[in-house]
């Protein structure tokens, strides 16, 4: 009987350590569970082309691509991003930059001079052909020279402040030659090369790759692995994969923190913060330096007469419209640059007085009462809530305004019109901006330059001021503090002439739950909806 147990026993062990074994196995085959992040954005994405988009794309481009520098807005100091290092000849006409030699695209492509090079020129070239996207910074690059595969030389016609420009939000980004074949391009200017960017094609360096792209739904990243800055930022807790929801109506973003399916909301209504607080989330205001502007039609009467601007600019009360509008969440304007930003003047703010408005539309010669037509924003908060109050107090001096709600498309269309027929055009409009390179000149000429016709919504000329913005960009690249008076000096005519009235500078509030860690360094004021997820800590 002896040897029969033995068996026995030997083949019950046997089987135990089988059924162990296949348990295990299955355990060893569970997949790992995906730290996911859901980012609640609130507007379409307007496309993802890295060198022609300049809108809301940059909420995608900004966590896919990268830059050669970073501008670091808490020291205003230029870091290293995609460069290493870099160098400038004296009279700032030549500029070499050093790259990164561990760096690869999403699609193992090596990093290298080539990429800087067409994809640079691609930004400059298109502009200069079509007047599209950003690319007016590189209006002084004359020519992008390869030294050797980690070494570009740029040689400008004018000097520039090139490691400025470099950190750009828009029209600096890096991406990978290889798009030229995978979308069939003929070339880097071919049509076909942003067909194929906007369907939802990317091939930057960042530390999120692009997996899914739906324009008005959603947008799904997913964490790059051979990222080099993983090592730099040293966060095995970032997310694995980023969702981006478009949520446009604010109670839907609170409704959604609430249901556990946000965990990052960018606009949820202010009425509401306070509440989510005392539910245990969390909130970081953000001082922004996205601001809103009131621009005039300065080619339509009576708008086209500075003293009735400058009455409609002393009969608003910014305190009000703060409190009102925003419920505290921003700072009074000082002009049309923000707070914080270089070239920002503390005291270019209008008094609010009805007495000396009254004056100034007496002086305008304009008799009330008389009707003026208010373009905005209709899927802002902000913007309906300040074009009804503002309704209600031009009342105070005879004037009634119509309101013209639109989204943000037709609002576009329908303000850059008034280089076409003014006399069309609705009398004032409200613009909200943001930099695309941290200088006043960005804004500046964008705004005001009258060859700026995609911006300039006040339809305003004016040679001598077109002339100081030539004059104060090149000044840029040689003396930059004596450049920065002269931005200011700038701003001073716009203000005199009130052109356009500096509404509000933006403190954003982004409210997350409390399965997500965000530092203040996550966010920069400089384009507040873009996100650095890989500072983000997720717990699983």
């Amino acid at each position: 009987m002896k040897p029969t147990r033995t068996i026995y026993i030997a083949f019950l062990a046997v089987f135990i350590l089988i059924i162990v074994l296949i348990a295990l196995s299955t355990m060893w085959r569970q997949p790992v569970r995906l730290k996911v992040l859901v980012y609640a954005y609130n507007d379409d994405i307007t496309g993802i082309d890295p060198s022609l988009e300049d809108d809301t794309g940059l909420v995608v481009l900004g966590s896919v691509y990268e830059t050669l520098t970073y501008y670091n807005y808490i020291t205003g100091e230029v870091e290293p991003r995609l460069a290493l290092s870099w160098e400038s000849s004296e009279d700032g006409t030549e500029w070499v930059f050093y790259l990164r030699r561990d760096v690869v695209f999403h699609d193992g492509t090596p990093f290298n001079a080539t990429a800087v090079k067409i994809s640079i020129e691609r930004v400059r070239d298109l502009y200069r052909e079509t007047g599209r996207g950003m690319g007016y910074i590189w209006d002084a690059l004359d020519e992008v020279i390869i030294i050797d595969e980690y070494t570009v030389k740029f040689k400008l016609i004018y000097p520039q402040r090139l490691d400025l420009l470099a950190s750009a939000s828009y029209a600096a980004y890096i991406f990978s030659p290889s798009a030229l074949e995978k979308s069939g391009a003929s070339s880097i200017y071919d049509k076909t090369l942003e067909d194929w960017f906007n369907r939802g094609n990317a091939i930057g360096t960042g530390p999120y790759k692009l997996v899914s792209y739906d324009p008005t739904r959603e947008i799904r990243l997913e964490k790059f692995d051979k990222w080099w800055g993983w090592k730099v930022v040293n966060n095995p807790q970032a997310p694995d994969v980023v969702i981006i929801k478009i949520i446009k109506e604010p109670p839907a973003q609170y409704h959604g923190l609430l249901a556990g399916e946000i965990d990052i909301a960018c606009s949820v209504p202010r009425v509401n913060i306070k509440d989510l607080i005392e539910k245990g989330f969390r909130v970081i205001n953000l001082s922004t330096f996205h601001n809103f502007i009131l621009f005039f039609n300065t080619k339509r009467y009576p708008t086209n007469i500075s003293y009735f601007r400058l009455a409609i600019a002393h009969a608003l009360n910014l305190t009000e419209v703060v409190q009102v509008a925003l419920y505290g969440f921003a700072r009074e304007a000082r002009g049309v640059i923000p707070y914080g930003f270089p070239g920002y003047v503390e005291e270019l703010k209008y008094s609010y007085s009805l007495e000396i408005a009254k004056k100034y539309l007496e002086l305008s010669g304009v008799e009330t009462p008389i009707k003026i037509e208010l373009l905005y924003q209709v899927d802002y908060e902000e913007t309906r809530k300040f074009a009804e109050l503002f309704k209600s107090r031009m009342r105070d001096l005879g004037i009634e305004v119509e309101l013209n709600p639109q989204d943000w498309a037709r609002l576009k269309d329908i303000a850059k019109h008034v280089w076409i027929d003014p006399e069309k055009t609705p009398h004032l409009n409200i613009m909200d901006w943001w930099p695309t390179i941290p200088s006043p000149f960005d804004q500046l000429y964008s705004l005001f330059h009258s060859e700026s016709k995609e911006w300039n919504w006040a339809g305003y000329e004016n040679p001598d001021l077109d002339r100081l913005l030539e004059e104060v960009w090149i000044l840029e690249g040689v003396n930059y503090v004596q450049a920065l008076e002269l931005y200011e000096d700038i701003q001073r005519l716009l203000f005199e002439e009130a052109v356009a009235i500096g509404l509000w500078d933006e403190i954003r509030p982004f409210i997350y739950s409390n399965r997500v860690e965000m530092p203040q360094e996550a966010l920069n004021p400089m384009y507040m909806f873009v996100i650095r997820y890989e500072l983000i800590s997720v717990r699983s």
